[in-house]
């Protein structure tokens, strides 16, 4: 679990599913986040995530250009 709080908009890693994040819930007593996919979708409840690092956001930036199909 978490010890921060995550901010609206943050992009976070679901540990255990591999998934980037972006925050969009927050409940401070249970801890509980609500995450979607930053290119938009269904929302999730990860149990185990973590803030996304400096590579963790390019490697997030490369999955989304790869779905775009945008040349290098």
């Amino acid at each position: 679990m978490a010890d921060w709080i995550p901010q609206p908009l943050e992009l976070i890693l679901d540990i255990e599913r591999d998934r980037f994040g972006v925050v969009v819930g927050w409940d401070h007593d249970t801890r509980r986040i609500t995450l979607r996919p930053p290119e938009g979708g269904r929302t999730w409840h990860p149990t185990r995530y973590r803030r996304a690092t400096a590579t963790d956001k390019l490697r997030a930036r490369v999955n989304k250009l790869n779905r775009e199909g945008r040349p290098w």
